[in-house]
């Protein structure tokens, strides 16, 4: 019998999920891995976010054989010193689109509305009305050319905005007007009313976005992050505002999680802030157990080269240890 173990806030969701179309499985549940009643040892089967999983886990779980990531980024997994090599792991790619399109749209409109202010507005019942800057008419950098990026440049065009990819391999994607090596970054930064992060923490990715990035942009000019905070030298980032040397800067993720209480990023006037909910929609479990389904299928059939989503970590280790 298979025994799977969903570690997650809202675990019986996927639970029973499960059971509607697995009768004989054995499922345990867990809202974080410090839980005394689950029995770690027997679990063939994990199916987590990456974000709560550790090294002592894997440890833990002798008899594992698949992670089926809930999230599309994997880096969490993949920075794990004990997860065996044998272990089949597989990501949420492909059903991240419309919530990250949402999610940047939320923060761009909120940045440039100056939202912040408004609320202060609202408390102080103080009316005061300002003009605020279209969209239309505007140039987007997308750093990341993935599923969720080509969603987000689709909407973007879609409000009449010219959009640039960013890209480790250049080609032609939807949602873009053109797309242009990261060599080009720098450049495709000064030319941009906002600059918006899509990229996973693949080392590769570490710091990626940094001074030399933001010395580039324009005073007028937003940044947004809903990637990965590890990916923005967030020092560098809080200098930038500090000096106003960029307009603001509508984030959802950030280096250390939760922000620390002493980051200078609460206290900006023009920072918008998000507590990494852009994939914290209410129709997630919805949209991930489809592919769950098919994954469970295929590995217990042991067609396991069926299961999709599947992560060549051997690549990946090689692109890990790449300068």
């Amino acid at each position: 019998m298979t025994n799977v173990l969903v570690l997650e806030t809202y675990a019986e969701v996927y639970r029973d999920a499960l059971r509607g179309e697995f009768h004989d499985l054995e499922i345990q549940v867990a809202n974080s891995a410090n839980v005394a009643t689950v029995n770690f040892a027997e679990v063939d089967v994990l199916i987590a976010f990456g974000m709560g999983v550790t090294d002592t886990l894997f440890t833990r779980m002798p008899g594992l054989k698949w992670v089926q990531s809930l999230a599309t980024g994997v880096d969490h997994f993949l920075r794990s010193k004990t997860l065996p090599a044998g272990v089949i792991l597989t990501s949420g790619r492909g059903m991240h689109g419309p919530a990250m399109r949402e999610t940047v749209l939320h923060l761009m409109l909120s940045v440039s509305h100056d939202s912040n202010r408004l609320v202060a507005d609202k408390t102080a019942r103080r009316w005061e009305r300002r003009p605020w800057p279209l969209l239309a008419g505007k140039t987007a950098a997308v750093i990341g050319t993935g599923v969720a990026g080509s969603a987000i440049g689709a909407a973007l065009q879609a409000l009449g905005m010219r959009v640039v990819g960013i890209s480790g391999t250049p080609r032609d994607v939807d949602g873009f007007d053109v797309v242009l090596p990261r060599q080009e970054l720098t450049k495709v930064a000064a030319d941009a009313d906002y600059l918006v992060n899509v990229l996973p923490a693949d080392a590769v990715n570490l710091n990626l976005i940094g001074r030399k990035v933001f010395a580039a942009m324009r005073p007028r000019a937003y940044f947004i992050n809903v990637g990965r905070g590890e990916t923005v030298d967030e020092a560098a980032l809080i200098e930038a505002l500090e000096q106003r040397r960029i307009a603001g800067a509508g984030l959802d993720v950030f280096a250390t999680e939760p922000l620390p209480a002493a980051s200078l990023l609460w206290e900006m006037p023009h920072v918008f802030i998000a507590p990494h909910i852009g994939g914290l929609f209410e129709e997630y479990a919805q949209m991930a157990m489809p592919l769950i389904i098919r994954n469970m299928r295929a590995f217990r059939s042991g067609q396991t080269d069926e299961m999709i989503n599947k992560v060549d970590r051997s690549r990946a280790a090689t692109a890990e240890t790449q300068p």
